[in-house]
């Protein structure tokens, strides 16, 4: 698992409450609470959180909004390819973040194209040269997302 267990930082952008919860509770039982989660739900907070903090490791939904809704600031839009603007930032940062993508859809979209979550890894890695520990699918009534996260987790 990750070599430094103590004052681990973990970003979680994730726009789905109950999925966000599920995630929450998952790594509190991984990690016992020793692990400080920093979460946020849209591309703009996502995007402003990692020009300021670093992270040891970011759990990543693909299709996420714009931005935050707030009165005024017009209606976020879906972006579905979302995350992987979160990944360039991750990535162009120069900070050793280990990132899991965390998806509902079967499929991820790469260049507008759908990409199986199986092969999403290997495809991020050969067109965008951009390192991910694994692409995990999420499905509300299957706990098999938290074993996977834990297979990850323990490679890392």
């Amino acid at each position: 698992m990750l070599s430094n267990t103590e004052n681990l930082k973990c970003l979680i952008v994730e726009d789905d409450q109950f999925k966000m919860e599920g995630i929450r509770a998952h790594l509190n039982d991984i990690f016992h609470g020793n692990l400080e989660m920093i979460e946020c739900h849209a591309l703009a907070s996502a995007t402003a959180l990692l020009a300021s903090h670093a992270f040891d490791l970011a759990i990543i939904d693909m299709s996420i909004h714009s931005h935050e809704p707030k009165a005024g600031a017009g209606s976020p839009f879906p972006l579905s390819s979302g995350g992987l603007d979160v990944l360039f930032e991750i990535a162009h940062s120069g900070i050793n973040t280990q990132c899991i993508i965390l998806t509902q859809y079967p499929d991820i979209e790469i260049e507008s194209l759908p990409i199986p979550v199986s092969a999403a890894k290997a495809e991020i890695r050969e067109k965008f040269d951009i390192e991910v520990a694994g692409c995990v699918r999420y499905l509300e009534n299957d706990n098999q997302w938290k074993n996977d996260i834990i297979s990850i987790l323990e490679r890392l």
